[in-house]
Order: C-alpha cells, then structure tokens, then sequence
C-alpha cells in the first residue's frame, strides 16, 4: 500500500481529527487483524464494528475512524459521518499517489472473467493489481485499491452493481483510466428498475472516465449500441468511446467462435492485429469475454504480443462453467450465481455437450417485475437445448410448465439430489449442469455429485 497521512483523509472525508497525525501504513475493517494498521469501523444490517474499537486498539490499530462516540481510547481518531464512505476516501488517497494505470469494468455478467483475462493479460506487461474474486461493492474496491503499491503498473477494478448511482459511489475512489461495459442484460432489475435502468446505472461508468479525458469500451453486439452511441455522440465521434464484437469497425473484432466440450477456439483482430487462440473455457460468450479482456488491455497500453499468451494463462473458476469429468457422468459447475442471460448461455453451453443432457436450474433472482417472464423464458430456451430440465425454487415452477415434457420440479435440495446421483450412476452417462442464483445455495448439488463422482 502507498502510505498517506491521517491529515490527507479527514480533509477527503471532511471528518474532525483527534490525536496527533500519522502516516498510515495499512487500513484494516477486522478488528482482530489490525495491528499497525487504521481501523475502520463499518456498520452494517447485522453487525457495527463500532462495539469492537477498543478489541481493534489491544490488538494494535495505530488509528481508528468511526462515525459516532466511542469513548476515550489510547490512538488517534478519525471521526466522520460515513466510515464505509471514508474507507473509500482510504483507496482514494492511495489512488492519487499511485502511477498505475487504473482499468476498470462493470457488466451485468461475466466481470469476474473479463477482470481475470485482462489482469493476465497485464501482468505480462508488468506489476499488477487486480480484484480477488468478485470482490466488487463498496467494500471490496477500496480495499482492492488499497493493494496497489509504488511498483504497480497497472489495476484492473471490478465494479458491480445492482441500484442506481451504486457504479457512480465507487467511480469516485477508482478513477479509471479506461472503463469497460461488457454487457447490460436481464440482471439485478429489482433493484434498477427496468431493463433501461439496468442501462444506465452501467453507463455511469463511462459518465465517470470520460468527464476525465478517459477511454470507454461497450459491445458493438449489444441491443443499447445505439444509444451509447447517441448518449455518448461527441466521444463516439472523438475514438475515445470504442467498441468490441463481431462488427468490421469495432476496435477489438471477434471471428471465427468454435465451441466444444473442453473449450472455444476464435480468431481476434485486435485494432488491425490478428491472432487464432483456444481457451478451456465453455461457451461462445466466453469468447467473447476474452474479446472484451483485450480491448480493456490494449488501451491500457498492453502489447498486441502480450494478448494471447495473457488470454491463455487463464484457468476455469471454480462455479463458473467449470466441467469435471468422472467415470460414468460429466458435471458442469455454474453454480456460483444465475442472471437470465447467463442462464441461456449455460443452455447453449449444455446443448453441445455429449450424453444425456440435464440442467438443473434453482431461481433467478433480483429480477423485480419482470420475474415471472424472464423465468418463463428461460424455460422456453432451454427446450430442445437439453434432454431434461430439473428445477428448484418457487420461480422455477414457471420456467418447468414452459419447457413441458422432461421438466421436474423438486421441493428440496435432497430430493434433487437423491434422484441426480441415481441418474448419474445409471448407464445414460448424464452430463448436468447446475446453475441457480446464489441464494439457492446449488453449490450443494455440485458437492454432492462430486463426491459421489470421486468415489467411482
């Protein structure tokens, strides 16, 4: 972390200062991990850290920030209105210091995929930062920010979202240098409001980078290209809003998708430059997510030498179509969470796949007004791409009564289960594939299947 002074974030928070001043070496938000490090005290639904200050001081905070009253305690405090504001206040001040060039991305699905490819890509180009996991909210990207030091050459920065002005909170601390919009789908509508809301709570992203003089990247394939062209006319006009897809004129076009059961093949022009590459990664959409990785990389200064090596550096993550071969069936993770596009995607994925064919789908969520349609949707999609369809949630009851016959709808986890295992140890050779928001917790299925699998 590049250090900063105490003084430099109470004048950022407009916050008052009790104590001397310091130089902070290191932010902590665990009061149990804290030592040498400014304490942040965080409030949330269930918990406030405020009631653990003086845990995190006998543990060694050198400061701690906090928004109410907490007694007299032996170190400089920090008192503001919004520590989780202020934590990001802590990223800033790193942010400002730093060299790096600050690359960020946001998409209603497959960040996390982007934001691995592009990092691999960069890291070839030297010292890299990116976001662990999808640790994308306001916690997760000051802490990310927090993590680049002096030798960082470039951050890659997930940002998610699921309201209004969410993208345009952390847009704050991140400052981007070029900013990516992998896509606006059916995702996280409860909370935007409508699908044009989802529109423009992603598109705060490039409000953001170019009231800076930044570089904005959007899919030419998307059904909003029209509008970032017109809402976004004079960058458009000036190259600074570019585009990635399947079109003559994007920036970074993709060609030639060749999908299988162990991985896609494409070729890339990237900004006049060619290249054939193969990933083990399912699906056309992953291609085009690689396609996505290396227009974010190359504006932030990658060499066109350095895409497909970065791009093939990559390793499947554990529930995101992660495919795990055993003896008498096949089974395809994509359990970690389930937007609607992603979920026809995952069909289109099984619908190649050899055996026979068995999605097990738990409820979307998040999806507001429009749930009991995208469900229906989902159910009609997944006809004719998989032998049957096996579900589990309140929601998916819709999503089986479209697909017809071959669908099941089970009222536990174990009943899915029981009947899963029987299928996979019969002679059909099954291949599932398991997918469902995260709240419905499918992780249990795959883990069942697993273990029965590394039995055989």
């Amino acid at each position: 972390m590049i250090e900063f002074y105490l003084s430099e974030l109470r004048e950022l928070c407009k916050g008052t200062l009790q104590g001397e001043d310091l130089i902070i070496k290191a932010v902590s938000t665990d009061s149990r991990n804290c030592r040498g490090a400014l304490f942040v005290a965080l409030r949330g639904e269930r918990f406030d850290a405020h009631d653990f200050v003086k845990a995190a001081v006998a543990n060694g905070a050198v400061a701690v920030a906090v928004s109410r009253d907490v007694g007299r305690v032996s170190v400089p405090v920090l008192l503001c209105q919004d520590t989780l504001r202020l934590l990001g206040f802590c990223g800033l001040c790193v942010r400002k210091k730093s060299l790096a060039k600050v690359v960020s991305l946001t998409g209603s699905c497959g960040k996390t995929t982007v934001k691995e490819l592009t990092a691999g890509i960069l890291s070839l180009c030297g010292n890299t930062v990116s976001t662990r996991g999808n640790f994308n909210n306001d916690v997760g990207v000051p802490l990310t920010l927090l993590e680049i030091n002096k030798d960082t050459e470039y951050a890659v920065i997930e940002q998610g979202a699921s309201h209004l002005q969410d993208i345009a909170r952390t847009c704050e601390f991140v400052q981007s240098d070029v900013a990516l919009i992998n896509n606006a789908g059916s995702a996280h509508i409860e909370g935007f409001g409508s699908k044009k809301g989802v529109y423009l709570g992603k598109s705060e992203i490039l409000q953001d980078v170019f009231k800076r003089g930044g570089v904005g990247i959007v899919p030419s394939d998307s059904e909003w290209i029209e509008c970032w062209k017109s809402d976004f006319g004079g960058e458009y006009a000036q190259g600074r809003l570019l585009t990635f897809g399947t079109h003559e004129d994007d920036f970074v076009r993709l060609m030639s998708v060749k999908t299988g059961e162990e991985g896609i093949s494409f070729v890339i022009n990237a900004d006049g430059k060619i290249f054939k590459t193969s990933l083990p990664l399912l699906g056309s959409h992953n291609a085009m997510n690689a396609a996505a990785a290396c227009a974010l990389a190359l504006c932030a200064g990658a060499k066109h030498a350095c895409l497909k090596q970065g791009l093939e550096k990559y390793q499947p993550m554990q529930g995101r179509l992660c495919v795990k071969h055993f003896g008498s069936f096949t089974l395809i993770d994509d359990a970690y969470n389930a937007s609607f596009n992603a979920v026809l995607a995952a069909a289109d994925v099984l619908s190649g796949c050899h055996g026979h064919k068995v999605m097990i789908l738990g409820d979307m969520g998040e999806l507001g007004t429009e749930a009991a349609s995208l469900h229906i949707k989902a159910g009609e999609y997944a006809k004719g791409r998989t032998d049957e369809l096996w579900c589990l949630g309140e929601l998916t009851k819709q999503t089986c009564a479209a697909f017809g016959h071959g669908a099941k709808h089970f009222d536990s986890h174990e009943d899915l289960i029981k009947e899963a295992c029987e299928l996979a140890l019969s002679d059909l050779h099954a291949c599932f594939l398991v997918k469902g928001s995260h709240a419905m917790h499918m992780d249990l299925v795959n883990q069942a299947l697993i273990k029965l699998g590394e039995k055989q």
